[in-house]
Parts: structure tokens; C-alpha cells; sequence
């Protein structure tokens, strides 16, 4: 009965804990990717979908992500046309980037439809990197990846999330801390 009880007590706390209110939040605390890796089950991008199109930003071994081949794909499916996201182009886009994976298509396209304002902070603070890095290629539109992710992150399709309580905490963390808001698209909320 002791075991059970104590255990109540743990649960509260717990639940307290990751239902906090917002003022709780530590928003000078650090967070740690290895800590946060595994909060959300992505599921794979399908970038060969684009291979004959952008196969040269692909090499065997390679990361896959690059402002090069976020461009080459953002380019030919036409999603970003004259500094303006095409709604339709953008959903074909992410369809074949996910296939059938709707619950994620749909927190990408709503995470790319709300990073436009943060898109534009992004490149008014971005550093100036060398030329040959990253050859001509725009940034804008991997900068619309890095915020959608981060929008999925805090979206994360139900079925899809963790839910341990480092998790949840960091998730609070992006919702209520400024500095994460604004940096990384998370204060433009859809869902």
C-alpha cells in the first residue's frame, strides 16, 4: 500500500512537472540533442524521389542535408516561387517526401506555412559562410526545413511522440521560451 501510494505521489509530480505553467520553464537551460534525438519517430525523407533532379547534391555517403539540395527540390517543385511558399506546389512537395505518412505531411506543410516570418529572421541573422561551402546556393529554403522540423518537434503527430518528461520539458521549453519561439518558427502555431 506504501508502494502504491509513493508511486501517486511520484505520478503527480511528474504530471505537475510537465504540465507546469509556462513561468516554470527554464529558458536559460541548454538543451542536448542526444537528450531529445529520439522524442519524435520521423519517419525517413524520401529525397531519392528528386535524385534524377538534384542527384548532383546527393552523393553516396554524404549528409543530405544541404542548402543546395533543399533548394534544387524547393526549385523544381516550384514551392517557393518569387519569395512566396505555393501552398499546392508545397503539399505535392512533402507527398512525395513522405508518401503515405499523412499525419507527417500535414504537421510539415503546416510547419512550413508558419515559417515565413522566421525564414526572413533567419536570414537577416545568419553569419556569412565562404562561398565555395555552399556554392550559390540560398539558404531559404533549407532555413524552411530547419523550421519546420522544429515545428514537427513541438507538433509531433501523437502516435509518433515519446512522451518521456525530458522530452515534454523540452517541448515546453520551445513553446514558451522567447529566444525559441522566435529563432526556430515555433510561435506560429496552426495546429
Amino acid at each position: 500500500m506504501a508502494w502504491n501510494i509513493a508511486l501517486l505521489i511520484c505520478f503527480c509530480c511528474l504530471m505537475a512537472m510537465v504540465r507546469s505553467n509556462p513561468v516554470d520553464v527554464d529558458c536559460t537551460r541548454r538543451q542536448d540533442f542526444n537528450t531529445v534525438k529520439d522524442c519524435c519517430a520521423y519517419p525517413t525523407f524520401r529525397f531519392d524521389e528528386y535524385k534524377k533532379q538534384c542527384g548532383k547534391y546527393m552523393p553516396v555517403g554524404a549528409p543530405r542535408i544541404s542548402p543546395c539540395l533543399y533548394e534544387c527540390i524547393f526549385n523544381v517543385t516550384n514551392s517557393f516561387v518569387d519569395g512566396v511558399i505555393d501552398p499546392d506546389n508545397a503539399r505535392n512537395m512533402l507527398d512525395k517526401l513522405f508518401g503515405s505518412n499523412q499525419d507527417f505531411t500535414d504537421a510539415y506543410f503546416n510547419g512550413v506555412m508558419s515559417c515565413t516570418d522566421t525564414v526572413q529572421e533567419m536570414m537577416r541573422n545568419r553569419r556569412a559562410r565562404p562561398q565555395n561551402r555552399t556554392g550559390q546556393c540560398s539558404p531559404v529554403a533549407l532555413f524552411y526545413g530547419v523550421c519546420a522540423q522544429k515545428y514537427v518537434f513541438n507538433n509531433c503527430p501523437s502516435t509518433s511522440w515519446s512522451g518521456s518528461e525530458s522530452c515534454e520539458l523540452v517541448r515546453l521549453q520551445n513553446l514558451n521560451c522567447p529566444s525559441s519561439k522566435s529563432s526556430h518558427g515555433s510561435s506560429h502555431r496552426i495546429l
